[in-house]
């Protein structure tokens, strides 16, 4: 399973779909953004072990703003207070890269500088230009 750091702290973290809980649990992860098309197999109903946020979006079209603001702003404030966090989709590479992008950028990061950062952690990462041209255009409300 590729588990893709994107922050300096190990906090954030970018994947394609989830295939090994155990690696997940080993790496410390403990709230994951589902933003894929199904509901992963195997999630963990362990009382106060995990966060699971379900958000599916098409790859197609950036989600609804507000909805997909407070997904980042709730995943900036699970880094913020020393949560390790995962995002992901299907293949890794768009709708789990723009809510990536945009945690990063509740945390201070521009739009450039995340994008970069993606683009460099995983090469490919947004290359659906609606996703990437929203980062750089979007206002973002207050961060954490």
């Amino acid at each position: 399973m590729d588990l893709i750091p994107l922050d300096e702290r190990g906090r954030l973290f970018l994947s394609p779909d989830i295939d090994d809980w155990q690696a997940l649990e080993a790496a410390g992860i403990s709230a994951i953004f589902d933003v894929d098309g199904g509901i992963d197999v195997g999630v963990p109903t362990v009382p106060n072990q995990i966060i699971y946020l379900y958000f599916p979006f098409n790859d197609a079209e950036v989600p609804d703003c507000s909805r997909l603001h407070a997904v980042a702003h709730f995943g900036a404030a699970l880094v913020n207070a020393g949560q390790r966090v995962l995002v992901h989709c299907g293949l890794g590479y768009n709708r789990s890269a723009l809510v990536a992008g945009l945690i990063l950028m509740h945390l201070g990061m521009t739009a450039a500088e995340a994008i970069d950062l993606l683009r460099q952690r995983r090469p490919g990462a947004l290359f659906n230009q609606a996703f990437a041209s929203y980062l750089l255009s979007c206002p973002l409300p207050n961060a954490p």
